[in-house]
């Protein structure tokens, strides 16, 4: 078989019967989460299935259903199960000694450390309680790295895992929950980093090649970012990586390349491949032997395997090593249709060992982009040719580069845009990033750790890894030039719900069997894919015009962040969440949260005060979003947050807006938002007493106070000004600290309802039971029910929702 028949051959046309069953055997697994789309994607599938299909050829629905039945049975079978119960000692917040084994080592950006224990016992009262499931543990600046099956014992603070309880977002609970990770932890104390206790590592020759090979390499690279990423690509290890890295890659659509995934198993492929051209050159006749294609996969099988087992491994690596053996399998049995074969034998293969993998991201993009490629990839090579001149070769290459990407982006579109809420149409930085990274980097960093093996070859392998950091130390450059001169821009995208990913996909379908059969249009799948995209949108609309205000209290943690819906889809943000240097609650959930079947605009923003738990989210806001007027207490944040935040500001030629108490800002023809506090003459700096307090009014009907962190001057400074505090609702001041405890602020307030946005068994203990006590109402707090929706219907009927019940 030549090369162009084997190139030509390893794209499908359509689905064999076995993989329409394997794909409702996927969505019944899906379904154990998310019931009804799975019901509506089954469907989906067997109409698309009937209506590609030719009538003799269709397959019953009966097998469909029992496909996806299996699939379910068999996903909740082996989905873990949490503890009904949590230990008094944990929900007192109170630190405990804990012994266990190390199970997973993950290096973080920042110099971070996660690792997973499992055989987890603690210390109680002189006794011992084992929790079951395993135990998350993160470090920061680690001074030693264990390995797997290494003892350790220190003091931590553990809690349950707890994802942020927001609808429509990406769940942390449940992601960890498919893991077998039922509880998280922290050191406790200032010394509780040195005092942890490791025992000695097991012995495991393989084991300690590895990490000698890791130390090696850790040693030989340069001491920049370019190393660093030397390093990640190399070995996993991306404890070097900075946040101004990770940052600027994702920016750019190029984070993929930092994760090690279907990605690098293809570069290092690839070099299989190179190895087979050049054996073929210097010795012809072993092709007569071995055709050029299995000879590639036999070189590169030992080079994919070796990488998988030296990075880390992770989990998104030996999924995208499996599917290279499924595709070297194939190939190698002179099978047609590789590609779409290959991926089906390894998603089925994927999702039957491990069925809670179907929810990992890495696994959904990859299968996504490789069904992507599959399907348009043939569409566009027919446009370009890679005979002819030199010039012409060289253009088909890079067009073939750029086309592979297109195909790809064009079908991960809806999961990025769901996930991520932001599209990065970067395309052509990959003809450069790509092509780099896979014939000069990864060359070279693999060479010279195979190299760093061997003492009397280390100035060899110095030389290559330096090499390789030099070409990364470049493309960084090329990175930072092309934002510094806004060729890299970021659009915040509306994020879609459910039946418009379908709609997007059975649309993608149709237009590729279309493209393969002119003269055959599969109406009942195109109409379908249209009415799944635009019956959202009419819900929406018909949702937004509702004579109805909503006040969102949405869960970020222990922080805050509001919003305020009106009719029309007007919405003001009050306060943006906060976050660390490397996670930013406005980029994971307040942004998220506001883009969810909505257009990315909101028509203010208010920020009560700088702290960083209300304020640190707001950058990423106010950067991504078509944001309107953008409110504050004449404070703006200190440190990073404020650097972030000033950046923006000055970027988008903004000015802030002070308010002072008497300033009334209007939502709408009938609502607004009356400040009654700061007054112009009130005297502090500190940030917490300035807070914004806001009354919501709509039609002279107080509805909602929210008083930021005021906490004792400045609620005796309301009191004794003789301002009208009532209000229906009334968000806790501080999160319900007792520094903001007035039963007077409580009585002038007269609420029907309190909200308290709070971390679930955050560190404070709040809210405080005296102050939940003093209020007399019911309080609902984010800590347990999630976010929490209180609406006023056009009557001035009050109705509650949350996230949790």
């Amino acid at each position: 078989m030549n090369q162009a028949s084997t190139n030509h051959s390893s794209f499908a046309p359509g689905l064999l019967p076995w993989q329409s069953y394997g794909l409702a055997f996927v969505v019944g697994v899906f379904g154990i989460r998310f019931p009804v789309p799975a019901l509506v994607g089954l469907f989906v599938l067997w109409l698309a299935d009937r209506t590609l299909r030719g009538p003799d050829c269709r397959l019953p629905l009966l097998v469909f259903i029992c496909c996806a039945a299996f699939g379910c049975g068999y996903g909740f079978q082996r989905t873990p199960e949490l503890p009904s119960a949590i230990p008094d000692w944990m929900e007192a917040r109170t630190p405990v000694e804990v012994r266990g084994v190390v199970d997973g080592v993950e290096p973080r950006f920042g110099d971070r450390l996660r690792l997973t224990l499992r055989d987890a016992v603690c210390l109680i009262d002189g006794g011992e309680e084992a929790l079951p499931g395993k135990v998350a543990l993160s470090l920061r600046h680690p001074d030693y790295r264990p390995v797997p099956g290494q003892s350790v014992e220190t003091f931590l603070r553990v809690v349950p895992v707890r994802g942020f309880g927001n609808p429509g977002l990406w769940d942390y609970g449940w992601y960890w929950q498919r893991q077998g990770v039922f509880w998280r932890a922290w050191p406790a104390g200032r010394g509780a980093l040195k005092a942890l206790k490791w025992g000695d590592p097991p012995e495991n020759f393989l084991r300690s090649v590895k990490r000698g090979l890791r130390a090696r390499v850790a040693r030989l690279v340069p001491d920049t970012q370019g190393g660093a990423m030397v390093l990640a690509l190399t070995t996993g290890d991306k404890s070097r990586l900075d946040a101004a890295t990770m940052e600027a890659t994702q920016s750019a659509g190029l984070a993929h390349t930092l994760a090690l995934s279907g990605l690098h198993v293809g570069f290092v492929a690839a070099l299989g491949l190179a190895l087979a051209w050049l054996a073929g050159r210097t010795y012809p006749p072993l092709l007569l032997i071995v055709p050029r294609p299995k000879l590639a996969v036999i070189l590169a099988a030992p080079l994919v395997l070796t990488y998988a087992w030296l990075g880390q491994p992770s989990a998104s690596l030996v999924r995208a090593t499996v599917m290279f053996g499924f595709w070297g399998f194939l190939l190698l049995q002179g099978r047609g249709r590789v590609l779409m074969d290959g991926l089906f034998f390894a998603l089925l293969a994927i999702v039957f060992a491990s069925p809670m993998s179907l929810f990992d991201l890495s696994l959904q993009m990859s299968v996504t982009a490789v069904a992507g490629i599959g399907l348009m990839l043939p569409h566009f090579r027919s446009l370009f040719s890679p005979g002819g001149s030199w010039f012409r070769r060289l253009f088909a290459r890079a067009a073939g580069v750029l086309a592979v990407s297109l195909c790809a982006n064009i079908a991960l579109m809806p999961l990025v845009s769901w996930y991520f809420g932001s599209l990065s149409p970067n395309i052509l930085l990959n003809l450069v990033w790509l092509p780099v990274l896979g014939m000069a980097v990864m060359p070279l960093g693999l060479l010279g750790m195979g190299l760093a093996s061997f003492g009397w070859a280390e100035p060899l392998a110095g030389l290559c890894l330096g090499m390789a950091a030099w070409a990364t130390d470049g493309l960084l450059a090329l990175l930072d030039w092309t934002a510094g001169s806004g060729l890299t821009p970021v659009y915040a995208v509306l994020r879609p719900l459910w039946p418009e990913m379908f709609g997007c996909a059975v649309l993608l379908a149709a237009t590729a069997a279309v493209l393969r059969s002119p003269r055959r249009v599969p109406m009942p799948l195109a109409g379908l894919g249209l009415a799944l995209l635009v019956a959202p949108h009419l819900w929406v609309m018909g949702a937004d015009s509702r004579d109805a205000v909503r006040l969102s209290m949405l869960d970020v943690g222990l922080g805050q962040s509001l919003v305020v819906s009106l009719p029309g889809g007007r919405r003001w943000l009050v306060d943006g969440g906060g976050g660390s240097s490397h996670f930013d609650l406005g980029e994971a959930v307040v942004a998220p949260s506001l883009t969810h079947g909505r257009p990315p605009r909101i028509n203010g923003v208010f920020m009560t005060h700088p702290d960083v738990d209300h304020s640190h989210g707001l950058p990423f806001v106010l950067d991504r979003l078509d944001v309107g007027p953008f409110y504050t207490n004449s404070m703006l944040p200190r440190g990073a947050t404020g650097e972030r935040l000033r950046t923006v500001l000055a970027r988008q030629h903004r000015e802030p807006v002070g308010l002072h108490a008497g300033d009334v800002v209007r939502l709408d023809g009938r609502t607004v938002l009356e400040v009654l506090h700061p007054a112009r003459d009130f005297a502090t700096g500190r940030a917490n007493e300035r807070s914004l307090v806001l009354r919501l009014v709509r039609d002279d009907v107080s509805l909602a106070l929210l008083p930021g962190d005021v906490e004792g001057r400045g609620i005796d400074a309301l009191l004794s000004g003789g301002a009208d505090m009532r209000a229906r609702v009334l968000v806790l001041p501080h999160h319900g600290s007792r520094s903001s405890f007035s039963p007077e602020f409580y009585a002038g307030v007269s609420p029907e309802v309190v909200l308290c946005s709070d971390g679930y068994l955050n560190r404070y203990g709040f809210p405080d039971a005296d102050v939940v006590d003093a209020v007399g109402v019911p309080v609902w707090s984010t800590a347990i029910h999630g976010r929490v929706d209180v609406e006023w219907d056009g009557s001035g009927t009050r109705s509650i929702r949350t996230h949790y019940p």
